[in-house]
């Protein structure tokens, strides 16, 4: 049975570089996202807004009937919703949280049976160091991506007696698209807000990492999806970046009390 993938957020950046490199190692390879795939890139392309609860659910359907299931799921589509936590709508909220964290996991409940029967697979879902490092203004994208941490920790000692593999890929910025849906939402979360002085510095410390030399390449993350696929052992963590090590390091050993002081003489 040929091998086959799932690649979500396949349009463009990581999620391309992936399915491009897949293609190549000669899986069949399942392409969603909500924005049309480039043209004559290969896979199997299937327009889906992982907002989409019925969709996911028809995607997988299709995908067992085609395929008989998939090997690979790279839980790559994503966004980073900014803002206080007290002026971002609800919706806005539950959207990020939907997008993020329970469609990624609503692919590993519908395609895990299919994993089963072929005899196990490989799970990477890509979190960030968001997922362990918080920040000003960035509490709903920290919280999607911690609860993707925790529940990829819970799904790696369940899944592991089916011989299915769950590794997270934790990038520091990347040059991708990411960086200017997440400060166009902090800035819009903040106009005339009690917020708008305090986020106008948040949207510089966050514009400053995201850009510049702090950012890395895409292939930098897809080197580490690509190690958690073919790799005997895989890693549970993979660190991708130039700054994710530095970050997740310096969190830990400070603690959360000194990091907040660290956090906030940022802020001033």
């Amino acid at each position: 049975m040929k091998k086959a993938a799932l690649v979500t957020g396949a349009a463009g950046g990581m999620g391309y570089l992936t399915a491009k490199r897949l293609l190549a190692d000669g899986y069949t390879v399942w392409c969603a996202d909500k924005a049309p795939c480039p043209a004559g890139m290969g896979g199997i392309h299937v327009l889906l807004d992982m907002n989409d609860a019925d969709g996911v659910t028809a995607l997988c359907e299709r995908i067992v009937a085609e395929t008989g299931g998939v090997d690979v799921i790279v839980n790559n589509a994503g966004y980073g919703q900014y803002g206080p936590i007290e002026t971002v709508p609800m919706e806005v909220g539950r959207r990020q949280m939907e997008v993020n964290f329970f469609a990624p996991v609503r692919f590993i409940q519908l395609l895990a049976p299919s994993m089963r029967a072929r005899g196990g697979g490989r799970i990477v879902n890509i979190s960030s160091v968001a997922g362990r490092v918080y920040s000003p203004l960035s509490g709903w994208y920290c919280a999607s991506k911690f609860a993707l941490e925790g529940i990829s920790d819970c799904l790696r000692v369940e899944l592991k007696p089916f011989n299915i593999v769950v590794s997270l890929i934790e990038p520091s910025p990347i040059n991708t698209k990411w960086s200017e849906g997440a400060k166009q939402s902090l800035l819009e979360s903040i106009e005339g807000t009690a917020y708008e002085e305090f986020g106008k510095k948040a949207y510089k410390l966050l514009a400053g990492a995201t850009g510049g030399g702090a950012a890395s390449e895409p292939e930098a993350v897809v080197k580490c999806i690509m190690k958690a696929i073919n790799a005997k052992n895989p890693k549970p963590r993979y660190l991708a970046g130039k700054i994710a090590g530095v970050s997740v390091v310096s969190r830990t050993m400070m603690g959360t009390a000194l990091f907040d002081v660290a956090m906030n003489s940022q802020m001033k």
